[in-house]
């Protein structure tokens, strides 16, 4: 008996960001359509708030907020 086999693939969310001077920037892009057919798509980039944490110091924050929770 032959079945019909579909392949689905997961589509994979994607953030694009970029940093410059001290700063963190993600990609917003838009489409737009026009009346013959083809499309536009606008890119913008936005300045998002963004601190770099070091392994130890996150670390440290978990013990602290285990702690408090233990309560």
């Amino acid at each position: 008996m032959n079945e019909l086999k579909t392949n689905r693939k997961k589509n994979m969310d994607v953030v694009y960001v970029f940093s410059e001077n001290d700063k963190v920037y993600v990609k917003n892009s838009t489409c737009s359509e026009l009346s013959n057919q083809t499309s536009i798509i606008y890119e913008e980039w936005f300045p998002i708030n963004f601190q770099w944490k070091s392994l130890m110091d996150l670390r440290k924050n978990m013990r602290l907020q285990n702690a408090e929770e233990s309560y």
